[in-house]
């Protein structure tokens, strides 16, 4: 029997078929970046501006613990905060230039890099290339989560390797260092302490990497607060008020949440998975958990990675409205693969 075909929502755009699988995110759906010209590839490899203040020597960018952009000025420890979406006025970018479409990518690399000077190189991450190694402070993270749960729950020798853990500095040679304690101080054997040491290294690694794939997920937040601005610019002016694509983004903003939403209970349920009580001398289905948690992270960043900075590039009042268009247009694609977003209880 064949199944009814799809109707169009009441904004007029035709959903999608609901894939059983995901395809390949890399070449699903191509994202535009709007303003750029054609044949321009975007992101750039470096944050070149062109304006010369923009150039000059002690400007940077950081982000502040609250998540906000700081403009770094080098005279008299100057710091300004700004919101993104207005720093082109402060910077005297107009909206639509490569300087301005440059500015907004600043976000998306502050969720890779602690800081950003103009010149330099893009994260790899907006880049589309692969994830580089996990950074030692996610790395201590999960070795910290793994010292935690080794105190309450392992045996001897599992108590053992984490109270030598607690007397080494932290870093990748942590479990090596606590391996030589162990022996040297403890007395245990080299044939039972290192293969604990070696097992629980391995978990260690992979919940690091699941941290560092949470940690460079889209700056999703941003993305739908931006949608929200288009929308309410697209209402406030009568000629689009009740037009289609003014009612694409009000079917949008619903569901718009939903690679966040995902990517955060993603998260929750990897570190759930970590303290959950299950022997640690065998750990190679928390690993293999703890890698399929990963990969799903990476599927959400890989297949909303660049349509998120892509929305940043929007300026309400001034992007052409077919762009705009496109983006939802390339929003709804993404809401539409309903197995990236698909929490699935955890076994146990």
């Amino acid at each position: 029997m064949s199944s009814a075909p799809a109707q169009p929502d009441p904004s007029g755009f035709m959903p999608p078929a609901t894939p059983t699988r995901l395809p390949d995110p890399r070449g699903f759906d191509p994202v535009r970046f709007p303003g750029v010209p054609d044949g321009e590839a975007w992101p750039p490899p470096r944050f070149e501006f062109e304006a010369t203040w923009m150039r000059a020597p002690g400007l940077a960018f950081e982000r502040d613990a609250g998540g906000g952009i700081a403009v770094v000025r080098a005279f008299a420890h100057m710091r300004m905060m700004v919101d993104i979406e207005t720093a082109h006025r402060m910077l005297d970018l107009a909206p639509g230039t490569r300087d301005f479409r440059l500015l907004r990518l600043v976000p998306a690399a502050l969720r890779c890099v602690e800081r950003i000077e103009p010149g330099d190189p893009m994260p790899g991450a907006l880049l589309d290339e692969d994830p580089e190694v996990p950074e030692d402070h996610h790395l201590y993270a999960a070795t910290s989560a793994l010292v935690e749960r080794l105190a309450a729950t392992a045996g001897e020798e599992g108590m053992a390797l984490a109270e030598a853990m607690r007397r080494v500095p932290p870093g990748p040679d942590m479990f090596e260092q606590a391996v030589a304690h162990c022996i040297t101080q403890g007395g245990f054997q080299m044939g039972t302490i290192a293969p604990l040491a070696r097992r629980l290294q391995r978990l260690a690694n992979a919940h690091a990497r699941v941290l560092a794939a949470a940690a460079q997920q889209p700056d999703y937040a941003a993305m739908e607060k931006m949608l929200r601005r288009t929308r309410e610019a697209l209402g406030a002016d009568r000629r689009w008020a009740g037009d289609l694509l003014t009612r694409a983004l009000e079917a949008l903003l619903p569901q718009i949440a939903r690679p966040r939403r995902a990517a955060e209970a993603l998260l929750a349920q990897a570190v759930a998975a970590m303290r959950r009580p299950m022997p640690l001398e065998a750990p190679t289905r928390l690993i293999l958990e703890q890698e399929r948690y990963r990969d799903r992270l990476i599927d959400l960043s890989v297949f909303w990675r660049r349509l998120a900075a892509a929305w940043l590039a929007v300026d309400p009042d001034t992007t052409d409205r077919r762009e705009i268009e496109a983006l939802a247009r390339n929003a709804l694609r993404r809401l539409a693969l309903v197995p990236l977003y698909r929490i699935e209880e955890p076994e146990g």
